[in-house]
């Protein structure tokens, strides 16, 4: 909020709202939320309450449908992100909505740069040869396993699918979050796949990341991400899960 706020007063013409999801928690997060709502009106910072957990990628897809901006950014609670790198991201972001909305020579008359459907992946794979020396052999085993798997469900593209830092133009965001289907872990990795098929450009944009104490990531996570991207590939490929363009 701190940030936001300073980039309204340089900023007049710049404005913001942060929607918070609650996806079903039981640890008092709604009273918190409640309060920023106060503190802060509701015209800056709303709650979606989703009574029953029903997983990062359905509290994701929440927000993003529910959301007014120009610009969407998703961002994990945790703060392991530093907020201002989204500047990074709304920078390429611009330049790349300039360039297609002036294929013609000419800027449509009254189009906005969101009207350009662009999708941009905060990334750590810049990190990884320092993770990799720091962290235990079967989770590299485990990370490099997953990676392996996603090149082959989604394809080449994006090395870095799992950062909780993203950011979408409102044209890509209803394109995507109205087709998704995953609910938990593997999202990310489907919107890689849907920003393929409906020729959506992506853009992969190193971040400022640490690690943040407190992962709920376990094996039970691994297996129902595997069984997610398993999923995932037989509903597209079997023609089963249709994509709405």
């Amino acid at each position: 909020m701190n940030y936001l706020q300073q980039r309204v007063a340089k900023d007049k013409s710049f404005s913001f709202e942060v929607l918070i999801v609650d996806d079903g928690s039981a640890d008092g997060t709604n009273k918190v939320a409640f309060e920023l709502v106060r503190r802060y009106s509701i015209d800056n910072v709303r709650v979606i309450l989703l009574r029953k957990n029903r997983g990062k990628g359905e509290a994701i897809r929440e927000g993003m449908l529910h959301s007014r901006g120009e610009l969407l950014l998703m961002l994990d609670a945790d703060g392991a992100t530093k907020v201002d790198d989204l500047e990074k991201l709304e920078c390429q972001i611009r330049a790349l909505a300039e360039k297609e909305l002036h294929l013609d020579g000419a800027v449509p008359s009254g189009a906005k740069f969101s009207d350009a459907a662009i999708a941009a992946f905060g990334s750590r794979a810049h990190l990884e040869k320092k993770a990799i020396a720091t962290r235990k052999w079967y989770r590299n085993f485990l990370m490099k396993g997953f990676h392996v798997v996603v090149l082959l469900t989604a394809g080449s593209g994006i090395r870095d699918t799992q950062c909780g830092f993203k950011m979408f133009t409102r044209a890509a965001a209803r394109k995507l979050f109205t087709n998704i289907r995953l609910k938990r872990w593997c999202f990310d990795v489907e919107l890689v796949y849907l920003c393929k098929r409906l020729s959506i450009p992506m853009i992969e944009i190193s971040v400022t990341w640490s690690e943040i104490p407190g992962s709920k990531v376990s094996a039970r996570s691994i297996l129902h991400m595997l069984w997610e991207l398993a999923l995932m590939s037989v509903g597209y490929r079997t023609g089963m899960w249709e994509i709405r363009k």
